[in-house]
């Protein structure tokens, strides 16, 4: 069967021959239809998530498949990290890593819903826990993540704002809910963002985002952290902190406890399945090409997710 694999960290994936899985017990083969790309994949192919990793090495913590000719939701459990995942034909996972499907579910979107799904409905419902008639703003908006908090926060009675670098992604943001959209870097984020006064603002980038989100808060508001992809760094007001009554929360997935995960994970695809929320896929890439959503998702060159079509390649 066909696998996509790292051979050597910082360089493109290889789609390989490789053998067939072999269960142990108390696991299953799934026929994998389509393996969701997540930022996590791209570090751990660049070596900076397990440089201790045995090469070569098959990445993929997400996806759709069918045992026994039902579809199927893969998810967590250590696939792709601290077990061979799912950029492949097939693979042997834990009984407990699957989620049986309800029909007519699209299983694109699906496959793209164990992280970023669930990080999303954790900030907005359990982290931040967003009010009716509050001011959110979401930075790094373009992201799978934060296309997906819009949606919940908006659904929430939340009115939502965007942020991003780049004017041809504000469009796109608009689309996916949000009431309008700040095009800044962190210099300018303050002052922008300052004038909407949120009462949360999501953050997946760190660094002076961090520091400005703080700024910019109303008193009592929180930022959410998730992400530090601009830097892990952050000089923050400590005195603005105190004196405005504000809070810095965080959200750690590779934390949760997996029990506690499946049931966030029903309620998201119940959303799909229900039409209450839409995951945005900006591409469909055959399994031979991962190397080239590795590199998309590196150069910030995605709007949503991306997805790899396993069976049935073309």
């Amino acid at each position: 069967m066909k696998a996509l694999r790292i051979h050597r960290f910082g360089e493109p994936l290889v789609l390989d021959d490789v053998d067939e899985p072999r269960p142990e017990p108390g696991e299953r083969v799934v026929d994998v239809e389509y393996a969701g790309v997540d930022p996590l994949d791209v570090w751990l192919a660049m070596g900076r998530t397990r440089p201790d990793l045995p090469l070569p090495w098959i990445p993929g913590t997400e996806a759709t498949g069918r045992v026994d000719g039902r579809r199927v939701l893969v998810w967590g459990h250590g696939l792709g990290v601290r077990r061979p995942g799912l950029y492949a034909e097939r693979a042997a996972v834990p009984e407990d890593a699957l989620l049986p499907l309800p029909d007519g579910v699209d299983p694109v979107q699906v496959a793209a819903v164990p992280v970023a799904g669930r990080t999303a409905w954790r900030l907005v419902h359990d982290v931040a826990r967003v009010q009716g008639g509050e001011t959110v703003l979401v930075l790094g908006a373009s992201g799978g993540v934060g296309s997906l908090i819009l949606q919940l926060a908006r659904r929430a009675g939340a009115t939502a704002y965007g942020q991003t670098g780049s004017p041809a992604k504000a469009g796109w943001i608009r689309d996916q809910g949000a009431e309008d959209v700040l095009v800044c870097g962190p210099d300018e984020l303050a002052g922008l963002a300052g004038a909407l006064r949120p009462q949360v603002v999501f953050d997946p980038l760190g660094d002076g985002f961090t520091a400005a989100a703080v700024e910019a808060l109303a008193p009592h508001g929180r930022v959410a952290i998730f992400g530090a992809s601009a830097g892990d760094r952050a000089d923050v007001n400590v005195r603005a902190v105190y004196s405005r009554g504000l809070s810095i929360l965080s959200y750690a997935g590779l934390l949760e406890p997996e029990r506690e995960i499946r049931p966030v994970l029903e309620k998201v695809v119940e959303a799909l399945a229900q039409g209450r929320l839409h995951v945005p896929i900006d591409d469909v890439i055959p399994l031979e090409q991962g190397a080239e959503a590795h590199r998309r998702i590196l150069q910030r060159a995605v709007r949503g997710k991306l997805v790899l079509r396993v069976g049935e390649r073309s």
